[in-house]
């Protein structure tokens, strides 16, 4: 896997992006800065797999929403295979109104049914692990926002 975390290519009118584990104030930069190359090109969708993607970032989410920006032309935000967590959280700041979502068994993993080796049991266990805590440190943030939000 690349120090950044995520791979861009483009198919026909579709610019497919693999989000890696994560997407945040290490890699998001970067992400913006390759999206530029692609303004201005006939992009209808932009497709993000998140099938690994455990945490989502504050400049994470700024980047997916520049990126609509960034190519122009309203292209259609696509999240494949994205998890409970990740999904609840852009719930929560009220985008998921603007994105698509779609599963893809045939990436996760999940195709034939069960977990059917040691290391990918391994590496399930550990995802949701990663996923349980960013869970929990958005339902905190949320929380406190709520609260400031009914002080006057």
């Amino acid at each position: 896997m690349e120090d950044k975390n995520f791979t861009i290519e483009k198919e026909g009118t579709d610019l497919n992006i693999y989000l890696g584990f994560e997407l945040s104030i290490a890699n998001s930069t970067e992400l913006r800065e390759l999206l530029s190359a692609y303004r201005g090109q006939d992009i209808s969708r932009i497709v993000y797999d998140a099938t690994d993607l455990v945490f989502l970032s504050s400049s994470g989410i700024r980047t997916i929403l520049y990126s609509v920006q960034e190519i122009g032309h309203g292209p259609e935000i696509v999240f494949v295979n994205c998890a409970k967590e990740i999904y609840n959280t852009l719930k929560m700041t009220g985008l998921v109104k603007f994105f698509k979502f779609i599963e893809d068994k045939s990436k996760t993993g999940e195709a034939g049914g069960a977990v059917d080796n040691e290391w990918e049991k391994e590496y399930s266990e550990l995802r949701q692990k990663k996923l349980d805590k960013f869970a929990a440190n958005n339902d905190v943030v949320c929380y406190q926002m709520k609260l400031g939000e009914n002080e006057d």
